[in-house]
């Protein structure tokens, strides 16, 4: 009987301690946070679209609140995920590592090579973002790359998503570079010199090479003038040869000679087109990066089917500005306008051609405060919408910190399409698919900067939009 009672009364404590348990964790997962680890990526096949994300899951483990603040601690998971790439509705999500698994930061979306996400979170790792199946970790890579094993790095900067070649740069421990193919999870050694090289710089190498080429045709034709010249002072051959080899060279000289000018030439032409793309790439890793201002994320003008388009405001008109060139708005009062304006070649022999811009013509009466046409983050260069062809216009709701960012469909004659209140004030992400704006957002106090708690897809052609909140789980 003692026995029985003991067992009993083991039961019931059990029952109190688990049940205590219980509630306190009921009480704690109020102060769970959820969140989107911003860029997301975006994928379609097979007509189907989705949104993958990292999700950061924080599980509250305490909480205490008083005079000298909130103070609560976290448990926390990272999960991926996938979201309908048109209707933004969760698909699934899939546990990968607690943050004590993790011995370096930061987790992070690397790119979307041949359908395949790829993300570091601890380490290397693939996945197929409609299944969420692993495709890669160090082990299957290793065991597909014998001349890795034991040499993949644990820190995240010793590797690179490569979007020329479509490939992961991995550093091994050893120093030796590799580029992991996303396709076929191959790796192959790669000369430094070789690694990411860019079309135009490729070309420019492959010219001077070529002008290497011809000082040496031309240093070897000079030494066999000075030869026949020492052949005919030592009178071992005729005038009329040592005449012909002075003509020769005289040919050689005048042909070398304009070749090198020619390759000088477009050497410098491609140098411009290096700088412009530079350009292009710095505001590509600028719009990448995390912090991204509202006055970053579009340029006050552009071109379009040839012609030159302006969001101004009477400031801008009493300097106008005749040289073709992006350029931020960052005035948070400008009333901008609509205008347009004829753009010409400075100079149309130049592969980096220069466009001059005539005095802007104002299209209508539209205000559009602090106005400006959204870039592609993809391209570094403004989104430029077809079927109808047109602009995405953003601009403030009203004028401050608070005010939210407005989008409106704009064609090339002025008139507005639809407008969307995004009730966000800056934003974390963006994707443009063709069809439709992809929106990361976070109006949530809890989250932290550059994560998201809102994933927002608005249609191109409606302006419709669905929402889906990371934070709740739950739709809007």
């Amino acid at each position: 009987m003692l026995k029985k009672g003991l067992f009993g009364g083991a039961i019931v404590i059990i029952a109190i301690v688990a049940g205590f348990i219980f509630l306190l964790r009921g009480c704690l997962s109020g102060y769970d946070e959820r969140s989107s680890i911003t860029p997301v990526l975006y994928f379609e096949k097979d007509g189907k679209a989705v949104v993958f994300s990292i999700v950061e899951y924080g599980k509250a483990t305490s909480y205490s609140s008083g005079p000298k603040g909130t103070f609560k601690s976290m448990s926390v998971n990272y999960f991926i995920q996938a979201n309908d790439g048109k209707t933004a509705e969760l698909i699934a999500n899939k546990k990968i590592k607690h943050n004590s698994d993790i011995k370096f930061h930061p987790v992070k979306v690397m790119g979307a090579g041949n359908n395949i996400a790829w993300v570091f979170i601890g380490e290397l790792l693939a996945y197929d973002p409609f299944t969420l199946e692993k495709i890669a970790d160090r082990e299957i890579i290793e065991t597909k790359n014998p001349q890795l094993k034991g040499k993949m790095p644990d820190e995240e900067r010793y590797y690179e998503y490569d979007g020329i070649s479509n490939s992961i740069l991995i550093t091994a421990t050893d120093g030796t570079k590799y580029l992991l193919s996303t396709a076929n999870l191959k790796a192959a050694a790669v000369d430094e010199d070789v690694i990411s090289k860019k079309p135009v710089e490729a070309k420019i190498k492959a010219l001077k090479k070529k002008e290497e080429a011809l000082e040496q045709e031309y240093r070897a034709g000079y030494d066999r003038y000075r030869a026949y010249n020492k052949l005919y002072s030592e009178k071992k051959i005729s005038y009329a040869a040592y005449t012909d080899s002075g003509k020769n060279f005289n040919l050689l000289q005048d042909s070398i000679s304009k070749m090198k000018t020619d390759i000088r030439d477009e050497i410098s032409d491609l140098d411009d087109l290096k700088d412009v793309d530079r350009e292009i790439q710095t505001k590509i890793e600028n719009l990448r990066g995390s912090s991204k201002s509202y006055s970053n994320i579009c340029t006050a003008v552009d071109t379009f089917n040839g012609k030159w388009y302006g969001l101004l405001s009477a400031e801008d008109l009493e300097k106008p500005d005749t040289r073709f060139r992006y350029r931020s708005v960052y005035k948070e009062t400008a009333r901008n306008k609509f205008y347009t304006a004829t753009v010409t070649a400075k100079d149309s022999t130049k592969k980096a051609i220069e466009l001059q811009v005539t005095e802007p013509e104002k299209i209508n009466e539209a205000v559009y405060l602090q106005g400006g046409f959204l870039f592609n983050k993809e391209t570094g260069l403004p989104i430029h919408l077809k079927n109808d062809d047109g602009f995405m216009v953003c601009y403030k709701e009203k004028v401050g910190n608070t005010g939210s960012i407005m989008l409106a469909r704009v064609d090339l004659k002025g008139d507005t399409k639809w407008t969307i209140n995004t009730m966000l004030t800056e934003f974390e992400d963006w994707i443009y698919t063709g069809k439709s704006l992809i929106i990361l957002g976070n109006d949530n106090k809890e989250i932290g900067s550059s994560n998201a708690n809102l994933l927002m897809i608005i249609d191109l052609q409606t302006g419709k939009a669905v929402k889906h909140d990371y934070f709740t789980e739950k739709m809007r």
